[in-house]
């Protein structure tokens, strides 16, 4: 039973870690035009002195520098958590095929994003600034592959919600099938 709670647990912290990390790289994606929407007084006279394509550009490759970093963080961390959770899934008293299923395909998506993260990093930093940003080539290729990996993460959550469900409809059934009976009443059963 315990393990049953601990892999709810795992897997509600993953399921949660993902969503937060999507918040976040939404969040980065809105900050470069939030700070040229009303920059700070030491921020314009910065702006002044660079441009304001210079600084807009700057601003969009740090933000998804960050974005970049965070990812690949999220995507080493999330290795041992789906580790962690197919060992409690395989733990469990009742060993069934369907949940382990479902988190091996949750971490053959951790292990697909790993692999394909240095590409996408790769073709983000191409697509920064100029050539690459206006050639339609590199971005068509970035674009194609952000969107592989915004599938793979919606093919992780669903398993995840699919799992999560499985793990708080399907009980662990009872050991004994004998109704309860009090200590007394079996004692008195067993002498007559």
């Amino acid at each position: 039973m315990h393990t049953r709670r601990i892999s709810a647990f795992l897997l509600g912290a993953w399921i949660a870690g993902c969503l937060f990390m999507t918040f976040i790289m939404i969040e980065n994606l809105r900050a470069p035009s939030l700070v040229m929407a009303s920059p700070a007084a030491p921020v314009a006279k910065i702006i002044q002195q660079l441009g304001w394509d210079q600084t807009s550009a700057l601003l969009r490759h740090a933000a998804a520098e960050q974005i970049r970093l965070i990812t690949t963080r999220w995507i080493e961390a999330q290795l041992p958590l789906a580790l962690a959770l197919l060992a409690c899934l395989a733990l469990a008293t009742q060993k069934r095929v369907m949940p382990l299923a479902l988190c091996g395909i949750m971490l053959l998506v951790v292990l697909f994003e790993f692999r394909i993260s240095p590409e996408l990093i790769y073709q983000g930093r191409e697509t920064d600034f100029p050539p690459g940003s206006t050639a339609p080539g590199p971005v068509t290729r970035y674009w194609a592959l952000q969107q592989v990996y915004f599938g793979a993460e919606i093919v992780k959550l669903l398993c995840g919600g699919i799992l999560g469900s499985y793990l708080f409809v399907f009980r662990a059934s009872r050991r004994y099938k004998e109704p309860l009976v009090s200590t007394v009443e079996r004692r008195r059963l067993t002498r007559s």
